[in-house]
């Protein structure tokens, strides 16, 4: 072989020799050929850090039934009680107790002709020509005092009880409504009821004067009694 060939062959071979070592060694980190074998991946953005304190954060959104539904105008009431004056004086408490029925207890009229005659300026008669009275349009609250049933102002003694007596005209959702002397004001739901009387009851709870009163789903508001607490 020539001098000149042989040192081309020694040339290349080295050539060759170095082409593969090189080859053959790792890439450093972040030095992969872009490539299909080398595409990294694309996740989903992490949100677990979204919060109110990041700029993009919008907060919790409404969905369906997150709003509250308006009030139903047959079972609910209104947020306020009526107006009525409260009465320039206290009468002397009563001496008599609750009657023995039960609180909601329908009355026929027999019942409530039975159990006290009317006073209070409604009539002064009693018997038939009483419940003729009795009997009128929308709802009506009277307060049994001294035996009697009213309208006017009525009293008790701390912690002693009376019979309320209402009438109501038409098939409805009723409610019994009482604020304190304290101003707080308690409602009851009492449930759908069809005309007639009904019996209630009132505890003298609190000492002052207590205002009563039914509200009714289609009737509205009923008149207003006064009890005063001693």
């Amino acid at each position: 072989m020539q001098p000149k060939q042989y040192i081309a062959s020694m040339v290349l071979g080295i050539c060759i020799f170095l082409t593969v070592t090189a080859s053959s060694q790792p890439a450093p980190d972040g030095q992969y050929p872009s490539g299909p074998d080398y595409l990294v991946p694309s996740y989903p953005p992490d949100m677990s850090n979204t919060g109110p304190n990041y700029p993009n954060y919008q907060g919790p959104q409404n969905g369906p039934g997150m709003n509250p539904s308006p009030a139903d105008s047959e079972g609910g009431h209104p947020a306020t009680g009526p107006d009525s004056l409260q009465p320039l004086s206290a009468p002397s408490g009563s001496n008599t107790e609750a009657l023995s029925y039960a609180e909601g207890q329908s009355l026929s009229q027999q019942d409530v002709a039975l159990s006290g005659g009317l006073g209070g300026g409604l009539s002064g008669g009693s018997g038939s020509s009483d419940m003729a009275f009795m009997m009128v349009a929308g709802l009506q609250v009277w307060t049994r005092y001294n035996g009697i049933w009213t309208v006017d102002p009525a009293a008790v003694f701390f912690w002693r009880s009376t019979s309320l007596l209402s009438y109501n005209d038409q098939a409805q959702t009723v409610w019994s409504w009482e604020r304190y002397p304290n101003g707080q004001q308690n409602w009851r739901n009492l449930g759908y009821r069809m005309p007639g009387y009904f019996h209630g009851r009132f505890i003298g709870d609190a000492r002052g004067w207590h205002e009563l009163a039914m509200w009714g789903s289609r009737s509205g508001w009923s008149n207003v009694v006064w009890i005063y607490v001693w």
